[in-house]
């Protein structure tokens, strides 16, 4: 089996397509500071077989839209392999790709899907080591004032105050974006910001913000509310499952 380093997969790709190289060089940055390096490999979603990049190449020579490379995130929430599929008449067309799929979202009475992420508080929060604790992983775009709602924050923030002192309930805002400037003051916030987590809403296939996974404390999850105005289902939910 043939393998890659993310950066040198990233190079070549974008002889082959920079819109594909610009879409990815902030990930494997990301992948180089969260964890040590690692291969990467491109796989045929069709036979499950590795795919090496003069493979690749010689498939996308005469039209580089012909097939799409789907990143397959891992725990930290970054590419740890491509799935290669044949694009689509409309992706061919418009050169738009959409990986995030609702049906793919958590679900709820599912076991949770792994995750290692770090705050901006300098800790590292492991889904495995968070068992016995309710956790809730709130996606947002931003905490850039230009699109950060306070109201939310502070709606947020009443519904989750009475649970916060029982068995240590986590919460983890996952930021689609880093931290920008004139961002909301970080301790007026009901949870610890994890910045740059674009992976981690694809990871999720998160298509609404705010979205709230709340995850027991056995590590399934109890719910996924979408929107604005689920705070008050979000207070059931916790009273549920915090007694």
């Amino acid at each position: 089996m043939k393998v890659y380093k993310p950066a040198v997969l990233v190079t070549c790709i974008a002889a082959i397509s920079p819109i594909f190289c610009r879409a990815q060089v902030s990930i494997v940055r990301a992948q180089q500071a969260a964890q040590p390096v690692q291969t990467t490999t491109i796989v045929d979603k069709n036979t499950g077989q590795p795919v090496s990049m003069e493979e690749y190449t010689r498939l996308t020579k005469d039209d580089q839209f012909a097939y799409h490379l789907v990143p397959d995130y891992n725990e930290y929430g970054q590419p740890s392999k491509y799935i290669m599929r044949p694009s689509t008449p409309e992706e061919q067309k418009t050169h738009r790709f959409r990986d995030r799929d609702p049906a793919r979202q958590p679900r709820t009475g599912q076991i949770i899907t792994p995750f290692v992420m770090t705050g901006l508080d300098g800790k590292t929060y492991n889904s495995t080591d968070l068992v016995g604790k309710v956790v809730i992983l709130s996606f947002w775009i931003s905490l850039d004032k230009s699109v950060w709602n306070d109201k939310q924050g502070t709606d947020f923030a009443d519904a989750i105050r009475p649970y916060q002192s029982k068995n240590g309930l986590v919460s983890l805002g996952v930021l689609n974006s880093d931290q920008a400037k004139g961002t909301v003051d970080l301790k007026t916030l009901p949870f610890v910001p994890v910045p740059n987590a674009y992976g981690f809403h694809n990871k999720y296939h998160i298509t609404t913000t705010p979205t709230i996974v709340v995850i027991d404390k056995t590590g399934k999850v109890a719910a996924n509310l979408q929107g604005a105005g689920e705070f008050e289902k979000l207070k059931q939910v916790l009273s549920a499952i915090t007694q």
